[in-house]
C-alpha cells in the first residue's frame, strides 16, 4: 500500500503516478522558513489549476518531494487533492545544509529518527495527514559528509522501524555509490532507496550496479526541451544492461516559490504524459515499458516493504 495524505491506498488505485514532483518550495537557509512565509489559500489557489490539468492528462497519484524546512506544508497538500482528486504523497525526513535547522548537527542519529517514526505512526502535527515516505538529500561531491552521513544513517533506522522507502536527492554516481556502501554495512535493503536526480551520474556501471543491488534509478529532470537528451539516456541506460524494471521517470516541477511574487513562475505538471511519452515511443522507446515506468515501477518503488 501507498500512504497518501488521504490514506492508503493500493496499486489500482494509484494508476498513473509522477514520483517526483513540487507543489510548494522555499530555499531559505538554517530552518527558518515558516507557515508565516507565504498564503496558504493562494498556494492552493495557484496550484489547483495545474493539478487539474494533470488528472485530465490521466495521472492519478503526485509525489510531493519538498521536505520540512524546505517547503511541506501537509494542510496545503491535503486540501489539494480533496479539491483536485488526485492522490498526493508526502513525506518526513530533512534535506541538507545550508537549509537545516541548527538543531540537526547537534542531534544524534536515533534523536533525528525518532522524530521521523513518531510522524509517520501519529501523523505530522495536528493535520491528521501520515508522511508516505522518507525525503532526505546528501551534499555534492564525491564523498558523504558527516551530517548527511547521519540523516541517512537516521533514514535507514526509520525506514526499518516504519518499512517506509527512502528518496534521496543525490548528484552523480560517486554519491550514490558511497551511500549505497554505507547501506551495505548496516544491512540495509536497497529495494528501498530511490537515486533521486540519477540523470546526474554520467558512468552508467555506476546505474547498472546499484540498480542489480536493488537500488531505484530516478530519471527526474525530463521537462520541454530535454525530450531528445533523455529519450537518449533512457536508451543508453537499458542498452547498458539496467533493469528496466527499476527506472522511474518525472519531472521535478512546479511549483509555488515562497518569496517569488505570487509564487513566481510556475510550470504545467502535465507534459510528461501529454508530450515527452508520445515523442519518446515515435523515437523507439517501447510503449508498454514506459507506462510501467509510470505506474507498476513506482507503486513497487514507493510502497511500505516490512
Amino acid at each position: 500500500m501507498l500512504q497518501t495524505v488521504t490514506g492508503p491506498i493500493n496499486e489500482q488505485e494509484a494508476g498513473t503516478m509522477l514520483v517526483h514532483e513540487h507543489v510548494l518550495v522555499g530555499f531559505v537557509e538554517d530552518g527558518k522558513l515558516t507557515p508565516a512565509d507565504y498564503d496558504r489559500q493562494e498556494v492552493v489557489a495557484s496550484i489547483l489549476p495545474l493539478l487539474l490539468q494533470l488528472k485530465a492528462a490521466g495521472c492519478a497519484t503526485f509525489v510531493d518531494c519538498a521536505p520540512e524546512y524546505v517547503g511541506r506544508d501537509p494542510y496545503i497538500l491535503k486540501e489539494l487533492s480533496e479539491k483536485s482528486g488526485l492522490y498526493l504523497i508526502t513525506n518526513t525526513g530533512f534535506y541538507k545544509r545550508p537549509y537545516l535547522p541548527p538543531f540537526v548537527y547537534q542531534a544524534s542519529e536515533q534523536e533525528l529518527s525518532d522524530m521521523w517514526i513518531q510522524e509517520a505512526r501519529d501523523g505530522i502535527g495536528a493535520s491528521g495527514v501520515y508522511p508516505g515516505y522518507i525525503k532526505i538529500a546528501l551534499n555534492d561531491g564525491t564523498a558523504i559528509d558527516q551530517t548527511q552521513q547521519k540523516i541517512l544513517r537516521a533514514a535507514i533506522r526509520t525506514s526499518r522501524e516504519t518499512a517506509l522507502p527512502i528518496q534521496c536527492h543525490t548528484i552523480g554516481g560517486d554519491i550514490a555509490l558511497h551511500a549505497n556502501e554505507i547501506m551495505k554495512q548496516a544491512g540495509f535493503d536497497r529495494e528501498r532507496f530511490i537515486w533521486v536526480h540519477a540523470q546526474t551520474g554520467k558512468d552508467l556501471t555506476a546505474h547498472k550496479q546499484l540498480a542489480e543491488e536493488g537500488m531505484w534509478i530516478s530519471i527526474d529532470s525530463i521537462l520541454p526541451g530535454t525530450y531528445e537528451t533523455h529519450v537518449e539516456l533512457l536508451k543508453q541506460l537499458l542498452a547498458h544492461g539496467v533493469s528496466g524494471e527499476k527506472i522511474l521517470i518525472s519531472q521535478d516541477t512546479g511549483w509555488y516559490t515562497i518569496g517569488a511574487d505570487k509564487g513566481g513562475n510556475m510550470l504545467p505538471y502535465h507534459h510528461l504524459l501529454t508530450d515527452f511519452i508520445p515523442y519518446a515511443i515515435e523515437n523507439g522507446l517501447d510503449a508498454q515499458w514506459l507506462k510501467q515506468c509510470l505506474t507498476h515501477n513506482p507503486y513497487q518503488a514507493m510502497r511500505k516493504r516490512s
